[in-house]
């Protein structure tokens, strides 16, 4: 009798492990299976509907400060120039919009400045103040830092990038494209020295701060986290 249990005993110690086994790669499946449906997710997330951005300069303040984490808005704009449909959000880049785009001499690198011009119209700056076909733009979300104006000037010397930083144009933007320019006009390198944003180079619309550090990394700026961009 004992002999007998004892066989099965045996016999039984290696079904055991097989279905431990059994176990064990089932889980592992599991696992496996939900990280490639996690990891298509969030490919698919970052790349149709929103995306992810740190801001390292100060060139939008004081909208958007430096180390603000960004929610960028990817599907909306692309709804609106590629694929309308009644369904589905939709809006074309207006006027005062915070955009991102690929930056026009380096596409690999991402920038956010706000749409000023607009396609078709004539854009033109005099003593800081921008005229669009000719009449004074509101822009109550501006900064001036640098109290000096200065000239636009002909000549090419050392001093020519600053002398169209406060007189500018007057100058007409093509179809497709767009005048982009910071809030904090006196720090911002944009459209007024690199030119014009094609419509193809557009990614999104900045629309929230998830994140922002201060000037250390402990430095959390609690009060920013969710704000809305406007």
């Amino acid at each position: 009798m004992q002999k007998k249990e004892k066989r099965k005993a045996q016999s039984k110690a290696p079904a055991d492990k097989e279905i431990q086994q059994q176990q064990q790669y089932s889980t592992l499946r599991e696992y496996f299976v939900a990280t490639v449906y996690c990891t298509i997710i969030a490919l698919f997330v970052t790349t149709y509907v929103v995306h992810p951005m740190t801001v390292p300069t100060p060139s939008m303040e004081p909208t958007i400060l430096v180390g603000d984490r960004l929610l960028i808005d990817k599907f909306t704009y692309r709804n609106a120039f590629m694929w309308k449909t009644p369904l589905t959000p939709a809006h074309d880049i207006q006027r005062g919009d915070i955009v991102v785009f690929k930056f026009p001499e380096k596409p690999e690198v991402l920038y956010v400045k706000r749409a000023i011009g607009m396609p078709g119209e004539t854009i033109q700056i005099i003593d800081k103040t921008v005229y669009i076909n000719g009449n004074p733009l509101d822009e109550p979300y501006t900064v001036h830092s640098d109290p000096t104006v200065f000239r636009q000037s002909r000549r090419i010397h050392f001093l020519s990038s600053n002398s169209i930083r406060d007189n500018f144009g007057p100058l007409h933007i093509p179809q497709d494209h767009f005048f982009m320019m910071g809030d904090n006009r006196d720090r911002s390198a944009d459209s007024r020295f690199w030119g014009f944003v094609n419509l193809n180079k557009v990614k999104g619309k900045a629309f929230l701060i998830y994140w922002s550090w201060g000037s250390f990394m402990r430095d959390i700026k609690w009060r920013r986290i969710g704000t809305l961009i406007r």
